[in-house]
């Protein structure tokens, strides 16, 4: 008897196909009963998808730019406008949902947050860049580093704001001279404000700053020293070019789902090594040499790591991962404030005005952090800034169990909806800001003003429709960090300069669509501006 008609091997073969189809099955009923006993219904499908799997969709969003279109206003928010939970096919005929629904982002990120996690999808993409850290880990190590990192970022550590003023002068020194009529040449700012972050996040972290923006003006100017070596890599624009190629790299490994080893490219691992060695040599120094207690700030974050752990691995990854985040996150909120200032003379104006009375300091007096949060108007002018353009748009969590969101099935979409276990979750933080039924038919108008209502006050103290910094146990650990130096910036900004000129041949000064860069932050593509300086 041939080999292929033996019924044995037919019995090896097909019993573990028909485990797997009685398995399927059995599985597939319990949840339609755990969905049943919930009050579950059924989940809108996207019809943007013709192809298996949605490919076609896929194809789409990872050629955008390509085509130059924009994947946030042309794939991802317009179909949450309509159905605000819907469901769409992945890759293998997995099924991810899709939400703008405060009442589930509420339940993922607070309610039943042990339920859920951000799951292997972004622990792939980070940790290609990034390494094990508090950013890429879920359970026991991120309490662990939840809990190391928490007092990094007490009031009193956010509240040396020396270094920052520092930063500020340096970042004034690098847009340069005014001409006769008092304007400063026309500058992308996009890389100064991105030094400038650099530089105070450095010192916030590691003790001490790099000065990318003076080691970049000194090497500029023909002058290069030791002192100045790690600064002056740093504020190269390859440097800052790795950093949107890992940005970018990132999220596109997160898009490409179970192909996500086709985004391990050359370009990549490049841009990985580039942006790599800064932190590193820090950390080589520091473990070789020791940390040099007058030069550090009262704490640091590199102390406190080393004081837990030697292990190189373990403190490159968190370094780097905090320094990724702080970087990012600072300036986007920086750069879409100016941009919007820019297009709003009578918001600068009113801001401009309000800063002037509230900061009357004598020159190089150091801003007070109080003062800084307690000063309103500054504080609503940045809350509608991330409004508008969150550091992250869109944000996901993957169940550990089959479990329920409580709003997004049925016809009406009013219905509880069931999760399977390992489905994901994204919740579009860039439309869910954008929904007219919540924000008012306003809702894409920039208007500062609307924070002045007691009820959007209150969104502050727990409300789920604004979650720029995230939400719950897993809410930003350093957002009053990032908001501290965005307000500081812009103090010392407004104070020295009147008014604010966009390029008058970009989309963002005739106030059509703006290019942005869509990584793990959103940022402008380029921000070209020239500023007039007060005449004293």
């Amino acid at each position: 008897m041939a080999l292929w008609a033996s019924p044995l091997l037919w019995t090896i073969v097909a019993l573990p196909l028909l485990y797997r189809l009685v398995s399927s099955f059995l599985s597939e009923r319990r949840f339609k009963a755990f969905a049943k006993a919930h009050g579950c219904e059924p989940v809108y499908k996207a019809q943007d998808q013709k192809w298996p799997w949605g490919l076609d969709r896929m194809y789409a969003v990872l050629t955008a730019r390509k085509r130059g279109e924009d994947p946030l206003d042309h794939y991802f928010a317009p179909p949450l406008y309509e159905h605000h939970t819907l469901e769409r096919a992945l890759l293998g005929g997995a099924q991810i949902i899709e939400t703008i629904e405060p009442a589930n982002v509420k339940t993922m990120l607070a309610t039943n947050f042990d339920e859920w996690v951000i799951g292997e999808y972004r622990h792939r993409a980070f940790r290609a860049v990034q390494g094990y850290n508090i950013f890429t880990s879920d359970g026991p190590f991120w309490q662990h580093s939840r809990a190391m990192f928490r007092p990094q970022f007490s009031r009193d550590l956010v509240n040396d704001l020396e270094a920052t003023e520092r930063a500020t002068s340096v970042l004034f020194e690098a847009i340069g001279p005014t001409d006769e009529k008092g304007w400063t040449t026309l500058t992308n700012i996009k890389p100064l404000l991105f030094r400038f972050v650099l530089d105070t996040a450095t010192e916030f972290l590691f003790g001490e700053s790099i000065e990318s923006q003076k080691a970049l003006m000194l090497s500029r100017a023909g002058t290069n020293d030791e002192e100045h070596d790690i600064g002056r890599i740093a504020g190269s624009n390859e440097f800052a070019e790795a950093f949107d190629t890992c940005s970018y790299f990132m999220v596109l490994r997160i898009r490409l789902q179970q192909l996500y080893f086709l985004g391990n490219t050359k370009e990549f691992r490049k841009a990985v090594a580039i942006i790599s060695s800064v932190p590193n040599r820090i950390l080589k120094h520091a473990l070789q040499y020791g940390r040099d207690d007058q030069k550090q700030r009262k704490y640091d974050l590199l102390s406190s790591l080393m004081e837990q752990t030697r292990d190189v691995k373990e403190l490159q990854a968190q370094t780097l991962g905090i320094l990724f985040a702080s970087r990012d996150t600072t300036s986007s909120l920086l750069l879409w404030t100016v941009l919007l200032l820019g297009q709003n003379p009578s918001i600068y104006k009113k801001l401009r005005e309000t800063v002037l009375q509230r900061f009357a300091q004598p020159s190089g007096a150091i801003l007070d952090f109080a003062e800084l949060k307690d000063c309103r108007y500054l504080q609503h002018v940045l809350l509608e800034s991330m409004r508008l353009y969150q550091p992250v748009p869109l944000n996901s969590r993957v169940a550990v169990k089959d479990t329920v969101l409580p709003i997004g099935g049925g016809a009406d979409g009013l219905k509880p909806i069931a999760i399977r276990q390992g489905q994901q979750v994204l919740w579009n933080i860039y439309a869910m800001h954008r929904r007219t039924d919540l924000w008012g038919e306003d809702a894409l108008e920039y208007k500062p003003e609307r924070w002045e209502d007691p009820k959007r006050s209150r969104l502050l103290g727990g409300g789920w429709l604004y979650t720029p910094f995230s939400g719950g146990p897993r809410i930003c650990i350093g957002q009053q960090y990032a908001m501290t130096e965005a307000s500081y910036c812009l103090v010392r900004l407004l104070q020295r300069y009147d008014a604010i000129e966009l390029d008058p041949d970009s989309g963002a000064a005739k106030h059509e669509h703006i290019k942005k860069t869509i990584g793990v932050t959103l940022a402008p593509v380029e921000l070209n501006l020239r500023l007039h300086e007060t005449q004293k």
